[in-house]
């Protein structure tokens, strides 16, 4: 009794064709990622505004957990926004970026309060051109409306 290479064997002998459904891929959400946008406005800021004192902090990286723990005891923060920044003349902000169908987790919301709890202006942005506003806001003020 044989057994055919897509099919199995069926009550005498005969091989029943056996049809393998591929599992569809998730859709990839519409637009750029969070990465794609991150980087971006990475470049533009540094390229356009080279004297504003904006970072990103690297808190959301993969590790052990060993690694983890010792970036606790050494005093890193989860939830801390993608970028802080610190204009000469002006209020600090902080910048949290999400792609269209991105979502603040609870340690981002926690942080957010935080933040604004010090003063701080918190911002979630979820395309290039917002970032630009809100960078051109924080440094010009009302008169960037005028551009």
């Amino acid at each position: 009794m044989g057994r055919s290479a897509t099919g199995a064997r069926r009550a005498g002998g005969e091989s029943a064709e056996v049809t393998k459904k591929r599992a569809k891929k998730a859709l990839k959400p519409k637009g750029p990622s969070e990465n794609e946008i991150h980087m971006k406005c990475a470049k533009w800021v540094r390229d356009t505004h080279p004297t504003l004192l904006i970072f990103h902090v690297a808190n959301e990286r993969k590790a052990t957990v060993q690694y983890h723990l010792k970036l606790k005891r050494l005093g890193v923060l989860k939830g801390v926004a993608d970028f802080l920044a610190f204009p000469i003349d002006g209020r600090k902000f902080a910048i949290e970026l999400k792609d269209a169908e991105g979502t603040q987790d609870a340690e981002q919301v926690k942080f957010q309060r935080r933040w604004e709890a010090t003063g701080g202006l918190y911002f979630v942005v979820r395309t290039v051109a917002d970032f630009r506003f809100i960078i051109g806001m924080m440094q010009y003020g009302q008169s960037y409306l005028a551009y």
